[in-house]
C-alpha cells in the first residue's frame, strides 16, 4: 500500500512538474506550438511540408521524433536536418513527450497495431 501511494505520487510529481514547464510559455495562436526556446526553428521547419497542428497530435520522446523525422527525411523528401538536429529534438522531446493520454478529449483509447489495417505495399 505504502509502495503504491509512493508510486502514485511519483506520478503525479512527474505530471505537475511537466505540466508547469509547458504552462511557463505562452502558445502562439497561428502555429498552436509552445512558444519555448526552439519553438521557432521547428515552427519553421515543420510547417514548410504540414501544419504543426500535427505536433501535439503524435507526442514522443528523443528517440520517437528521431525516427520519425528520420523517416520523414527518407520517404517524404524532408531535407537532412543538418545541425538542427538538436534543437529540433530537444524542443519536440521537451515539450511533446509521450504523456498519459487525457481520455477527457477522446472517445476511446487508439487501436493496437494489431487491430489496424495493413498498410499498404509500395511498389
Amino acid at each position: 500500500m505504502i509502495k503504491t501511494r509512493a508510486i502514485i505520487a511519483a506520478v503525479i510529481a512527474i505530471t505537475a512538474c511537466a505540466w508547469a514547464q509547458a504552462q511557463e510559455y505562452p502558445v502562439d495562436k497561428a502555429s498552436g506550438l509552445i512558444m519555448a526556446p526552439g519553438w521557432e526553428i521547428v515552427n519553421y521547419q515543420c510547417n514548410a511540408c504540414h501544419t504543426s497542428l500535427l505536433i501535439p497530435q503524435n507526442p514522443g520522446d528523443k528517440e520517437v521524433w528521431q525516427a520519425t523525422i528520420q523517416w520523414m527525411i527518407d520517404t517524404q523528401g524532408l531535407w537532412d536536418l543538418s545541425d538542427t538536429w538538436e534543437p529540433v529534438l530537444s524542443y519536440l522531446s521537451t515539450y511533446y513527450d509521450e504523456k498519459e493520454m487525457d481520455m477527457s478529449k477522446f472517445r476511446r483509447q487508439p487501436l493496437s497495431s494489431e487491430q489496424q489495417p495493413a498498410l499498404p505495399e509500395s511498389k
